[in-house]
């Protein structure tokens, strides 16, 4: 599971959110305009249950999850030019 929640932290943070790791282990989640959104415990009890509440509440925030693939990203920039 800690390898879907760097998924997330790595999309996150090139949507340009802000993930803060805390001393405790806590990654903080917080929306480009500096709003903070959701946290993930650095060892959860319930990690998948834990880790869709995350996806849940960053997707009602505005981030796009799953990450478009590169062939959506593709057809998104044609349209663009067109």
């Amino acid at each position: 599971m800690a390898d879907d929640i760097d998924k997330v932290i790595k999309w996150a943070k090139s949507q340009g959110w802000t993930v803060e790791i805390t001393a405790s282990g806590y990654r903080r989640f917080y929306a480009p305009d500096g709003t903070y959104i959701v946290r993930y415990p650095n060892t959860p009890s319930r990690s998948r249950r834990r880790f869709l509440d995350v996806v849940t509440a960053l997707r009602a925030h505005g981030l796009p999850w799953p990450a478009p693939s590169k062939s959506e990203l593709r057809a998104q920039r044609r349209e663009e030019g067109e």
